[in-house]
């Protein structure tokens, strides 16, 4: 999956694409809530994303793009605290 069809993917599913992502991570936004690909994550054939709730420091990983909402509820659900950037993380 190129940088064009995830950024079609995060609009698609409600997601704010800001102008200012750079070359190597794509970020959507959504109030407090953050879908973000890792150009070396997320330009696969088995793409995985991270989501990120910034008002709980909260992160979880997942293989498909989830409308903000449906992130909301996945990262109350399963989320894991994180310290910025990625240390401890996991994929799902």
């Amino acid at each position: 999956m190129n940088r064009e069809e995830i950024e079609q993917r995060f609009v698609g599913a409600g997601w704010e694409v800001p102008e200012s992502s750079s070359p190597h991570l794509l970020a959507g936004c959504a109030g407090e809530l953050s879908i973000l690909a890792y150009r070396s994550l997320a330009e696969t054939e088995d793409p995985v994303f991270e989501l990120f709730d910034r008002r709980r420091g909260t992160t979880y990983w997942v293989r498909v793009v989830p409308t903000p909402r449906l992130a909301a509820v996945l990262l109350e659900e399963h989320g894991d605290p994180t310290e910025r950037p990625l240390a401890g993380n996991r994929l799902p």
